[in-house]
């Protein structure tokens, strides 16, 4: 079975180690980030990863930055 965009995207965002992130599908090559991250550069991070994804059209971003 072909691998799902989204278990794409939250395979590689947990090998960076965000395991508090939640990747899910939106319509057609939207992904939608949620969770919390540490700092404003993780968060830059992980949409710019997303991004990249071969597959991936546009990046929605709700992951809240948490100190």
């Amino acid at each position: 079975m072909k691998e799902q965009l989204h278990q794409k995207v939250e395979r590689i965002v947990h090998r960076f180690g965000f395991a508090n992130v939640r990747v899910s599908n939106g319509k057609a090559g939207q992904i939608t980030l949620s969770g919390n991250v540490g700092d404003i550069n993780d968060r830059a991070l992980l949409v710019a990863v997303a991004r990249t994804t071969p597959g991936v059209r546009d990046v929605r971003s709700e992951i809240t930055v948490t100190k």
